[in-house]
């Protein structure tokens, strides 16, 4: 079979509910969605007011933040030239763009421009009418220093501006300390301390508050932290760019141009730092090797003078020539050792290839020195003394050179960082967006009233809903599904115990569907020789009696004698105080037609009667058997209006002696587990033929929903015009 449209959207749905995950009751579709927001527009309506003005509000109460970038750019390669190239390699820093960003971000650089901008003072604007007119003014501040030992964070430091340029301060106990002038310093002795303070500027009406405080420049420096933000423009451009908000955007552009000062500064003084230091060691190396070079040469000179001159031939000049570029490739080694040592230990590769190096230079040397040992003895010495001062002059030619460059990077650095574009003041603010913040106050408003509309429908609708359901799993039938009502007009002149709305409006939606309830009753019931109807409901409030007297008033219309049975003999609401009824009847002293009530049209009424004690026992004697059984002969009908099922046991006494039973249940108020046991107590007595009338009804899944509402039921209570 090909499903249609229809049944395949209903297929997942009830797969989960025969698996238990979804009741059918459950499912709420597009169509009820609108039904429960016609039904409650008025909840939707003020509470998306309320979200509105709250957003209004809120968006009138912040204050604007504004924000500046600036953005520096990472040089990686040395620009110092090719004097410095040879040595730049060991001063130069690379960082990446990731460590760049956390080295804005440090304390080392926060914290110098929160003591230099005064971040750590500061002066609240108090006045909620003011901040609600958006007229707060400003005050700057370049000193206020507190007593420590008397001043608590809850203290309120208040100054108050007298003009343009004045202010006066105020100590937490109220008192006046001073009346100030913009850019002067004041010390002001308060017990064993003294206050001290400086206001900068002053952009305020006269008579404005302000709230001074201090905090400690750590505290500000962190916070700074979590609000300035550094990014990579793009990857591996070397292009950051860093973003800080404020409340005023002078401060802002002013504190991010700080920072980016301060941070190259320190760039540049790190950088400058490692040749200073490199510097430092080779001028105090310097004096030694002079020395040691004088030293060689002297020597030498001594030498040459107690012998005279020796003249070297081409080998042994060549000789010397390779043992002192050896040696001085041995030296430079070891240097290199030394400095590698500071990093890896001695079995690390980079270590063990310089000390194989070493051993091949050491190995070259005595070949070298060998060859000199077929020389003269003199022209050996010769040698020995003309290459210590030949090493020596160029260890100390070489250490020159380097402090030359040093001097010449120390001058010249400019390090790895420069600024490409400044903090600008930027006037118009980033946040509060007003427009969201008011459409999310009008959309939080609206949503809220879908939640509590949806919860209350799902408190009042825990129970069963669907007619479908019922009959599929109680195996009884339902008859009729009556809507709830309103009756918008005055009833005048009408028994308010006893109203019956088919007289009052017989065009009413839920008369309709009585009908439709009475032509089932017809076909079941009374075609069949049956003429005792029970009408019973599972609780209070389902509208039992509602149910039955206009059944009666329906019957009645069809040209036959009804009466309408009050069996309520414990709290009935249809039956006045002092008519008497069926408990007088029961007690022998009342006749059946002394006391039947004729209402209009074939239509009758007996009231329950007189208050008795035993209610239950008198329900379930005889006499009440035979009474019903008197009733019988009497009528063409009998509606029997009984109490509730769950409450007490009268029902089932009565379930014996009646035809049919009609089961009220009130929409969604029950669950299927009270329906079904309300059943099986009837069935067990020995009640065969029944059926179930859903009643009070609310279809929200169409256009056309009953959009009515009248209340009924046990504990009746009614109201011309509008139930309660």
């Amino acid at each position: 079979m090909t499903n249609t449209p229809e049944t395949t959207s209903q297929v997942p749905n009830q797969v989960a509910a025969s698996q238990g995950i979804l009741k059918p009751s459950d499912v709420i579709d597009i169509f009820e969605l609108f039904g429960i927001f016609r039904r409650h527009w008025l909840i939707f309506a003020a509470l998306s007011f309320l979200g509105l003005v709250a957003g209004l509000t809120y968006a009138r109460y912040s204050r604007d933040q504004f924000q500046s970038t600036t953005m520096l750019q990472l040089d990686t390669k040395s620009k110092t030239g090719k004097a410095i190239a040879d040595i730049g390699e060991f001063f130069e820093s690379q960082s990446p763009a990731k460590a760049e960003i956390h080295l804005i971000k440090s304390l080392s650089v926060l914290m110098p421009v929160v003591e230099n901008l005064h971040l750590n003072y500061s002066a609240e604007p108090q006045g909620i009418v003011d901040r609600f007119m958006r007229r707060e003014g400003r005050m700057e501040l370049e000193l206020f220093e507190l007593p420590v030992a008397l001043t608590t964070k809850d203290d309120k430091w208040i100054a108050e501006v007298k003009s343009e340029d004045s202010y006066e301060l105020f100590s937490p106990l109220g008192s006046s300390l001073v009346v100030g002038k913009v850019g002067e310093t004041y010390r002001v002795p308060i017990g064993p301390d003294t206050v001290a303070i400086c206001v900068k500027s002053i952009y305020a009406l006269p008579g404005q508050t302000f709230r001074l405080s201090r905090a400690s420049v750590l505290d500000v420096a962190e916070g700074l932290q979590k609000v300035v933000d550094a990014i990579e423009k793009d990857k591996n451009t070397n292009i950051l760019q860093i973003s800080y908000m404020d409340r005023y955007p002078d401060r802002a552009a002013n504190v991010l141009n700080a920072i980016a000062e301060m941070y190259v500064r320190q760039n540049v003084e790190m950088r400058s730092a490692e040749a200073e230091k490199s510097l430092e060691f080779l001028e105090e190396q310097l004096p030694t090797i002079k020395a040691k070079l004088d030293s060689a040469q002297q020597l030498l000179t001594s030498y040459r003078n107690k012998v005279g001159t020796v003249d070297l031939g081409a080998e042994a000049r060549g000789t010397l020539e390779r043992q002192v570029q050896l040696k001085t490739q041995l030296l430079s080694l070891q240097q290199e050792y030394q400095e590698k040592s500071r990093l890896f230990k001695q079995d690390h590769p980079a270590m063990l290839a310089i000390v194989q190096q070493q051993e091949r230079l050491r190995k070259e040397i005595g070949r070298e020195e060998g060859k000199t040992k077929a020389l003269p003895t003199t022209q050996q010495d010769v040698l020995k003394l003309q290459q210590d001062v030949e090493i020596n002059n160029q260890l100390y030619t070489s250490v020159l050179n380097n402090i030359q460059q040093l001097r010449v990077v120390r001058a010249s650095e400019i390090g790895n960082v420069r600024i490409v574009d400044p903090a600008y003041i930027h006037a118009k603010p980033v946040k509060p967006n007003r427009k969201i913040i008011v459409l999310a106050g009008l959309g939080g408003g609206f949503g809220f009233a879908w939640i509590l509309v949806l919860v209350l429908h799902r408190l009042r609708n825990r129970g069963v809903g669907s007619s479908s359901e019922i009959e599929r799993e109680t195996g009884v039938s339902v008859y009729a599904k009556v809507p709830k009502t309103h009756i918008s007009h005055k009833l005048s002149g009408v028994n308010e115990r006893r109203f019956i709305l088919a007289k009052a409006d017989s065009e009413d939606v839920a008369v309709e569907k009585l009908r439709a309830l009475r032509t089932a009753l017809e076909f079941s019931c009374l075609d069949e020789g049956g003429r005792v109807l029970m009408v019973t409901g599972i609780a209070p409030g389902a509208g039992k009696s509602f149910i039955s007297l206009n059944l009666m008033h329906l019957l009645a219309k069809q040209g036959k004698r009804v009466l309408f049975v009050d069996a309520d003999l414990r709290k009935s609401r249809l039956s006045h105080k002092h008519e008497k009824g069926v408990s007088d009847i029961l007690a022998n002293t009342s006749k059946l037609d002394d006391v039947v009530v004729a209402m209009d049209d074939g239509a009758y009424f007996l009231p329950n009667g007189s208050h008795v004690a035993n209610p239950g026992e008198m329900i379930a004697s005889k006499a009440f058997a035979e009474l019903i059984q008197e009733c019988r002969k009497k009528f063409d009908i009998v509606i029997v209006d009984t109490p509730p099922v769950a409450l007490v046991s009268d029902a089932l006494s009565i379930a014996k002696l009646v035809d049919f039973g009609l089961i009220v249940i009130e929409f969604k108020k029950h669950s299927m587990e009270n329906i079904q046991d309300v059943i099986d107590q009837l069935k067990m007595a020995n009640l065969e033929k029944m059926a179930i009338v859903l009643n009070q009804c609310v279809h929200d899944g169409s256009s056309y929903g009953y959009g009515y509402g009248y209340g009924y039921g046990y504990g009746y209570r009614y109201r011309y015009g509008k139930n309660k």
